[in-house]
């Protein structure tokens, strides 16, 4: 009795459940991958490891202790594919959907949650956007897939190509990056690729199309002119935009002339490979180049996009691009003077404004955290491991090559870290630690020196 009261109670609460049905997800995950049947030498690989992969595919991150390949047999490929489909799209959105193709009614709790996870606010509209949401992720993954066979076609067999071209499409799309790519030499991901740019920039627009989010989509296509589009869309789209192209730019002119990145490269595929890293760092994990061998500065670069990531209701994990935007208004409006902070002649709340500050205050103070932990506990210096830490709790995945010497205790921190940055650092706490304000007593203000 006392159980089902107190499931009845989480049930009630949209943030609990989500926190609670990722939880329930990644430890079945887990299960699933301990199996001998999920391993090529049909022995378990360990619940460590099975719980840090499964942790790592259903918050779409991408870290790994062992190469995919290598360690996991097709079926643990497969549970793999399933878990980030299932962390990317949204249970509750896959769980809508399928309501929706069996002429089941939504329940409203459902719809609720479902409109939690993509970042809705109106209920009304989600059974339009879910249809939208399932065909065009069909639609992206599947020409993906396709063209990505293609690009494998020429180095393996005509199954296997089939294979990986749906496994990396999928996994680009729900900005994963995981990668089957210890087929030619475990550890060094999209290496192999760095002079085929069909393949190369086919994985970058699977994971921009995915880190836009699906309300943009919605927005799009819901818009027949781009003065139509609305705030959101509007910021998104630029925000992208913008970080892309300086990106490219940085990244181009931080690593021309170094030997061990792009520097042997033609100038077609320099170009390409700087297009590549400033996109993957924004929440997918994927690499063309080695992520320990860039220079400082392009190590920098990269954890700056790791922490702004893609945007609300997407694939993409770190602040977002929307909360990126509104503290540099809300900066620059402040040095100026100015009280009011307004974006494309809108005017920001100052419940938006404590939200933003609260998510990027939170995620710097969880990312040094983290880091500290982790040099702490295993024997790697502070900087990757602060490196490792922004990594998993922006759900991204590039490492500086340390994954695979974290100790257990580390270990659990990123998987902690990651399912914090998957489910949302507000998410959790408005879930389980939302404190009643007491609004019948009030303190006198005083004024304090700042700056």
């Amino acid at each position: 009795m006392h159980i089902k009261t107190g499931w009845k109670k989480i049930t009630q609460n949209l943030y609990q459940t989500i926190t609670v049905v990722f939880a329930t997800i990644i430890l079945a995950g887990a299960v699933l991958l301990t199996l001998p049947i999920a391993s090529t030498s049909g022995e378990s690989c360990g619940f460590l490891t099975a719980l840090f992969t499964s942790a790592s595919a259903v918050c779409v991150t991408g870290l790994s202790l062992v190469d995919v390949f290598s360690t996991f047999s097709f079926f643990g490929q497969a549970v793999l594919l399933l878990l980030m489909e299932t962390g990317g799209l949204g249970f509750m959105s896959i769980l809508t959907v399928l309501f929706h193709l069996v002429n089941r009614k939504n329940n409203i709790q459902t719809l609720s949650l479902s409109a939690e996870s993509l970042g809705v606010d109106s209920i009304k509209s989600i059974t339009r956007i879910q249809k939208r949401l399932l065909i065009g992720s069909l639609t992206f993954e599947g020409i993906g897939a396709l063209i990505l066979f293609f690009c494998f076609l020429p180095t393996m067999s005509a199954h296997r190509a089939l294979w990986f071209g749906l496994f990396h499409s999928v996994s680009a799309f729900c900005n994963a990056g995981f990668d089957l790519m210890g087929y030619f030499m475990p550890g060094n991901g999209l290496i192999a690729f760095q002079r085929q740019p069909i393949a190369l920039l086919t994985v970058a627009l699977l994971i921009m199309i995915g880190g836009i989010g699906f309300i943009v989509w919605d927005d799009i296509v819901t818009a027949k002119k781009p003065r139509n589009w609305t705030v959101n869309t509007r910021i998104v789209l630029s925000v992208t935009a913008g970080l892309i192209v300086c990106g490219t730019i940085s990244f181009f002119f931080l690593e021309l002339h170094n030997p061990a990145t792009i520097e042997a490269l033609s100038l077609r595929d320099k170009i390409v490979n700087a297009i590549f890293q400033s996109v993957t760092p924004r929440t997918a994990g994927f690499a063309s180049v080695d992520q320990s061998s860039l220079t400082d500065a392009s190590v920098t670069l990269t954890a700056i996009l790791m922490m702004i990531g893609g945007s609300a209701g997407s694939t993409a994990g770190g602040i977002k691009t929307a909360t990126f935007l509104i503290l540099l208004k809300a900066i620059f409006t402040n040095l100026q003077g100015k009280r009011s902070i307004t974006l494309f002649h809108r005017t920001i709340t100052d419940e938006q404004l404590r939200y933003a500050f609260t998510v990027a205050g939170g995620f710097v103070i969880l990312s040094i955290l983290g880091g500290f932990l982790i040099n702490i506990t295993s024997p790697i210096s502070f900087l990757p491991a602060l490196f490792e830490s922004i990594s998993a709790l922006a759900t991204v995945g590039l490492s500086l090559g340390v994954t695979s010497s974290l100790s257990p205790v580390s270990c659990i921190i990123v998987i902690l870290l990651m399912y914090v940055g998957r489910v949302g650092l507000l998410t959790l706490t408005l879930g389980f630690f939302k404190a009643k304000e007491d609004l019948s007593m009030k303190y006198p203000t005083t004024k304090i020196m700042i700056g």
